[in-house]
This record gives structure tokens, C-alpha cells and sequence, in this order.
């Protein structure tokens, strides 16, 4: 099962057309002639999937399946780990992306009310006229610097309030939980639930809504040591429990979160002094 950190990968791919984009804050259309299923994501930043053309369908680490239909939409909070299946009918799968970070959350929520409680983390959001007037209109711009900051979260924000508009406080509600649920959660639990993926050091800093630099600190200041050097030594100690299990380095490498196998051999190499299969070898 392939695994992918969104947005950033989506910036790379034949597929998606980057409308605007800065960081994790982005537009995006993407535009398929084949069904893309199974693919494992995490969403290192809000997200809405708007079905132009086709069926999506999200399935969440719970297991509880969320399907859109064309006109529809999908909203995951941040720190989504879904599995994604994108279908396409008799015309090409069209969909169009929107990504936003927690300090675009945040200003957004400001001091909106919060009407229910709810748990609820994947689910499906009302479009309207107005909501496809608005992503007709902004497939149509040209821009001439695409990565305008200022610009970007003016759209975004203007987008997010279309949507309220359309689904009263369904959307505040999940997106005021998910940030709540975020802010409750201390550093070291975060990476502990993703150290075995293929997150970066970045990644972790989105996930907990700081910049880099304040991840680093903080995480410094609580553990005692830097977040890559924490990583490396998790995912190591887990390799080398794997591999005592006789699994293949191929395997073990992809399990704790590493997408090229010598890479993988490479830091191990490092950490221990010895290769995987030197390690097996004198362990039988």
C-alpha cells in the first residue's frame, strides 16, 4: 500500500494543476483518466475535497467509510490517516483540493460560536452555487505570482465562509474539535502514534500547528534531545526488533516509515555499526 504525506507530494504530480500555493496552503485541481484506489494518506494540514467528476471515497483508521459523489465534498481535519479510492464514471475523475494550516484555522474559527460537541472527524459537506461559482471562477484566473501569500489566505478564507454558508455549523463544529483535540495532545504522543510513517521532521511541526523552528524548541525542551534524532533512534529500535523477527529488509524499511531501502540500510548502518543482514546473520 502506497503512502503519501499530502499536499506537498501533490505539488509533484502529473496529474494535479497547483492554482495557488504556499506551503501547506493550497488550491488544487486534479484531474484522472483511471481509477486511483487503496492509496494510504496522511493530511499534514486541513483539507476539502470537492468532487467535480467522478466518487471519492475516504475510509478512516476506524474503518468508517465517507463516499462523494459528484457535487459533493469532503472535509478532513489535519492529522487525518485515511485510506482514498478515487473513481471516475464515464468522463474523467475531476476534483478540486483545498489545504489549509492551523493558523489559517484558527483565524478563520476566531470567536464563531461553537453549537454542538461533536466527534465526528471525516465527513461530507453541502456544496452550493456559490461554492461552484467561486472554484469555476478561480480555475479560469491567471496569476502572476502563485505563491502569494497575503492572496491565497484571502481566497481561502473566502472559500471557508461560502461553505459555512452552506452548512451552518457542521464544518465549524468539526474543524473547532479537531483543533481542540490537536491542543490537547502533548509532542511526544504525536510522534509516538506516527513515528513508523514517512513524516518528516516539517510534517510533525504542521501536525501540531507550529512553524519548524518552534517544534524544534519545544520538542528540545521536553525531551531533551532533537526531533530527528529522536526519530531515528524510534525507528531504529524498531527495525531491530523486525528484523530479530525475521522479516526482510525490504519489509522492515518500508515499515518504519522508509520509501528507499538503502537509505534505510544506510542509517542503520549507522545507528548499530553493522548492516540488516550482517545483524540477522549473527543473531541465527
Amino acid at each position: 500500500m502506497e503512502f503519501h504525506t499530502f499536499p506537498k507530494v501533490l505539488y509533484s504530480v502529473d496529474s494535479v494543476t497547483a492554482l495557488l500555493h504556499v506551503d501547506n496552503n493550497c488550491f488544487l485541481y486534479k484531474r484522472l483518466d483511471n481509477d486511483v484506489t487503496n492509496t494510504d494518506i496522511m493530511t499534514v494540514a486541513h483539507a476539502i475535497v470537492y468532487v467535480i467528476n467522478g466518487r471519492v471515497e475516504i475510509e478512516d483508521d476506524d474503518g468508517n467509510l465517507t463516499v462523494a459523489e459528484t457535487g459533493e465534498i469532503i472535509f478532513m481535519p489535519r492529522d487525518s490517516y485515511v485510506v482514498s479510492d478515487y473513481l471516475k464514471n464515464s468522463q474523467d475523475l475531476e476534483v478540486f483540493l483545498l489545504f489549509f494550516d492551523h493558523e489559517i484555522a484558527l483565524s478563520f474559527l476566531g470567536n464563531k460560536p461553537l453549537k454542538h460537541h461533536t466527534d465526528e472527524r471525516v465527513c461530507t459537506l453541502k456544496s452550493s452555487k456559490n461554492i461552484n461559482y467561486f472554484i469555476e471562477t478561480l480555475q479560469k484566473m491567471t496569476f502572476t505570482n502563485k505563491s502569494d501569500k497575503a492572496f491565497l489566505t484571502l481566497k481561502i478564507l473566502e472559500f471557508l465562509h461560502l461553505v459555512v454558508q452552506e452548512n451552518e455549523h457542521k464544518f465549524i463544529d468539526t474543524l473547532y474539535a479537531s483543533e481542540q483535540y490537536k491542543q490537547k495532545r502533548n509532542i511526544s504522543s504525536l510522534m509516538l502514534e506516527h513515528f513508523e510513517k514517512n513524516l518528516t521532521v516539517s510534517d510533525f511541526a504542521s501536525l501540531s500547528g507550529m512553524s519548524l523552528s518552534t517544534f524544534n524548541k519545544a520538542f528540545k525542551k521536553q525531551l531533551g534531545t532533537t526531533p530527528k534524532q529522536w526519530l531515528i533512534e524510534k525507528k531504529m529500535n524498531r527495525a531491530h526488533a523486525l528484523l530479530s523477527q525475521g522479516k526482510s529488509v525490504t519489509q522492515v524499511a518500508f515499515d518504519v516509515g522508509y520509501l528507499n531501502v538503502s537509505n534505510f540500510i544506510k542509517a542503520y548502518k549507522s545507528f548499530y555499526g553493522q548492516t540488516p543482514k550482517s545483524m540477522q546473520k549473527n543473531t541465527i
